[in-house]
């Protein structure tokens, strides 16, 4: 049975969101192409129609979700107020929704080289995005103090994950939010 374009591109987007969740989640290694499949309400077969094999999945799972991620950050005008949102309890106990960095950069340096170079890519994408939105006076140290924010953000949600109880959780979102928050842009 043809399925309609309208009705191709809708699939191939659930196979992506599910992809991306189940990813974000447990991890590339942790989730088959079946899973997928069937989390998105499609057959297994369904899903070659759409992607020639898991690995040009996660490549374009990996673009589609650090572009996502990245808007709220370009549309937010506070600064504060996107430092205590993405450092913020909420966003610990989201990983499915969460920040890709925080959730898959533990895992890519374990996968294929096209993912590895995927992930490279939009890292570097996001560090100048963040750049140059920072009042530096020039372009070197912009990009570091991006990659310092970016860094702390994400090295700080990580721990934050990996705490037993919520106080030391809190004491870690809120060191880091602190000592970003102080820095002037």
């Amino acid at each position: 049975m043809k399925v309609s374009k309208e009705t191709s591109a809708k699939h191939r987007d659930e196979l992506l969101k599910a992809a991306s969740r189940l990813f974000r989640e447990r991890g590339f290694d942790k989730v088959g192409v079946a899973e997928i499949a069937s989390t998105a309400g499609l057959t297994h077969g369904a899903f070659y129609t759409h992607f020639e094999s898991k690995e040009a999945l996660c490549v374009q799972v990996i673009a589609d979700e650090t572009r996502r991620a990245a808007a709220p950050r370009s549309s937010m005008a506070n600064r504060r107020a996107y430092i205590e949102a993405y450092l913020s309890p909420k966003h610990v106990r989201d990983r499915a929704n969460g920040c890709p960095y925080a959730a898959l950069a533990g895992d890519v340096a374990r996968e294929s080289k096209p993912v590895r170079a995927a992930f490279s890519d939009v890292l570097d994408n996001s560090i100048d995005a963040i750049a140059a939105t920072l009042d530096d006076q020039d372009e070197a140290s912009s990009r570091q103090d991006a990659i310092y924010a970016l860094a702390t953000m994400v090295g700080a949600l990580v721990l934050a994950r990996s705490a037993a109880s919520p106080k030391f959780r809190d004491e870690i979102l809120s060191a880091a939010r602190k000592k970003l928050l102080e820095t002037p842009r």
